[in-house]
C-alpha cells in the first residue's frame, strides 16, 4: 500500500484560538503608560472594547498613576531627563498654560488647580474674599467651559478658599464609555463664621449644571478648646487628595479636616503638636491608609528631614499617626514641599550657601522628586523661578471636555 504522501509545506496553518478576555486584560495590565494602551488598542476591535470597558481603565489606573510631567509656575517646567515622566513631558511644549484663550482676559483669570489634564481659573470679585466666575479648561485642545457664577448669599462669610477640581464619579444609569470624558466636578469652600459651607458643581447627575450646598455645622465644635489666638489664626494648608478624601491640615488646632467625596461628609483627626515648624503633605498609603509626609523647618545647622508617618484605625479609635521611616535630606540645602501628583512628592531646593562651593560647582536650584513606592530621590528639573506661591503639577492628560461645538 502506498504511503500517504507529506504534507505541503505551503499548507496554510490552522487559524489560532484567540486568548481569552481575561488573559488578553493581564498583558494589557502589563504596559507601562496610557499611551502603550492606547496604541495597543488600535489593533483590533476585540482590543479596543477590552481597553474601553470601565472595570478595566479602573484597573489600569490603580496599576499605573498619571505621570506627574512638569510644574505649572510662571511658566512651565518639564520634566527633564533622566526623570522616568521626561519623554512624555515635552509632548507639552507649546501648550497655552495660561489658558489665554478664555474671553475676558481684564477679568483676569487666575489658575486654581489641575487635575486629570484639566485647568480651573477663576476670577475674584473685589477684596479677594468671594469667588465670582469660574472656567474648567483643556490647555491642550483650547477648549473651556464657563461655570456659572457661585453662590454668594452668606452673610457671615469670612472668605472662599481657591476652587479646587475633585475626581468625577460615575452617574447611575451612565453605561457608555462616551460619557465618560466628560464629567467632571469643582469644588469651592467657603469659611464662616459658625460653619463651612461647600459648593458642589457636577458637570453630570441629578444636580448636573448647577451649584449645590453641603454645610459642616461642626466647624465651631472643631474649634472648641484652642485658645483665642490658635481660633483666630486657624488657617487651612494646601488641599490634598488621597483615597477619596480631601484633606486640609490645620496646624494651630492640630487637626486635620477630612472631606469624603463618596459621601460628601467632612470628618477630622488629630495631628501630632509638634507640627507647627513643619510643612507637611498628605498621600495614599497602601490598604486604603493615608501618609503623611512632615518636612522639618530647622535652623541651617540641623540635618533637614522629611518624616513619614501612616494613620492607622483600630475599632472606634479616630486614628493614631505611627511613624515609619525618616528620609535625610542633605545638609547643603534648603527644602520647601510644592505637592503630591503622579506617584510622586516634589520637593524644591536651593543651596543654603553658595559661597561654599567650588566656583562652576554650586549646585542648580530646582525640583527634585521622591518615588512614593520606593523613597528615592532623583531630580526633576532646574531653575530658580520654579517656586512660586502658586505653584500647581500637572500630571496625566486630559480628556475632551465636551462635544467639539465648544
Amino acid at each position: 500500500m502506498a504511503s500517504p504522501p507529506p504534507p505541503c509545506p505551503d499548507a496554510p496553518a490552522a487559524p489560532q484560538a484567540p486568548l481569552p478576555d481575561h488573559l488578553t486584560e493581564d498583558i494589557l495590565l502589563r504596559l507601562r503608560t496610557a499611551a502603550d494602551l492606547a496604541s495597543a488598542s488600535v489593533a483590533g476591535p476585540s482590543l479596543r472594547r477590552i481597553v474601553a470597558d470601565h472595570s478595566f481603565l479602573r484597573r489600569f489606573r490603580a496599576l499605573h498613576p498619571p505621570p506627574l510631567l512638569g510644574i505649572l509656575s510662571a511658566r512651565f517646567f518639564p520634566a527633564e531627563a533622566p526623570h522616568p515622566s521626561a519623554a512624555a513631558a515635552q509632548t507639552l511644549a507649546g501648550t497655552d498654560f495660561s489658558c489665554s484663550f478664555l474671553p475676558s482676559r481684564e477679568q483676569r483669570w487666575r489658575r486654581c488647580d489641575f487635575r486629570d489634564g484639566r485647568a480651573l481659573l477663576c476670577v475674584h470679585t473685589d477684596g479677594r474674599a468671594m469667588v465670582r466666575d469660574v472656567a474648567v479648561c483643556d490647555p491642550l485642545h483650547r477648549r473651556y467651559l464657563l461655570l456659572p457664577p457661585v453662590p454668594q448669599d452668606l452673610s457671615d462669610l469670612v472668605n472662599h478658599l481657591d476652587p479646587f477640581l475633585a475626581p468625577a464619579v460615575r452617574d447611575e444609569g451612565a453605561d457608555t464609555a462616551a460619557d465618560a470624558p466628560f464629567r467632571f466636578r469643582v469644588m469651592c469652600l467657603a469659611k464662616c463664621q459658625t460653619n463651612l459651607v461647600l459648593y458642589v458643581y457636577s458637570s453630570s447627575g441629578p444636580h448636573a449644571g448647577q451649584w449645590r450646598t453641603v454645610t459642616f455645622d461642626g466647624w465651631t465644635a472643631l474649634l472648641a478648646g484652642a485658645s483665642d489666638h490658635a481660633q483666630s489664626s486657624a488657617a487651612f494648608g494646601k488641599c490634598y487628595y488621597a483615597h477619596g478624601s480631601f484633606c486640609w491640615a490645620i496646624c494651630a488646632i492640630n487637626k486635620l479636616l477630612l472631606l469624603d467625596t463618596a459621601t460628601m461628609e467632612f470628618s477630622s483627626v488629630n495631628l501630632d503638636p509638634d507640627l507647627m515648624n513643619h510643612e507637611v503633605a498628605f498621600v495614599e498609603a497602601s490598604e486604603g491608609r493615608l501618609g503623611m509626609f512632615a518636612l522639618s523647618q530647622l535652623p541651617i545647622h540641623f540635618v533637614p528631614r522629611l518624616r513619614y508617618s501612616i494613620l492607622v484605625t483600630t475599632g472606634d479609635d479616630p486614628g493614631q499617626w505611627q511613624k515609619k521611616e525618616v528620609v535625610t535630606l542633605s545638609h547643603d540645602y534648603c527644602y520647601q514641599i510644592v505637592g503630591v501628583a503622579g506617584g510622586y512628592l516634589l520637593l524644591y531646593v536651593v543651596t543654603d550657601d553658595p559661597d561654599s562651593f567650588p566656583p562652576n560647582k554650586v549646585p542648580d536650584a530646582g525640583c527634585f522628586s521622591l518615588n512614593l513606592r520606593t523613597m528615592d530621590l532623583e531630580r526633576f528639573s532646574r531653575g530658580r523661578d520654579i517656586i512660586s506661591a502658586r505653584n500647581q503639577l500637572y500630571s496625566g492628560f486630559p480628556p475632551y471636555l465636551s462635544p467639539p461645538t465648544i
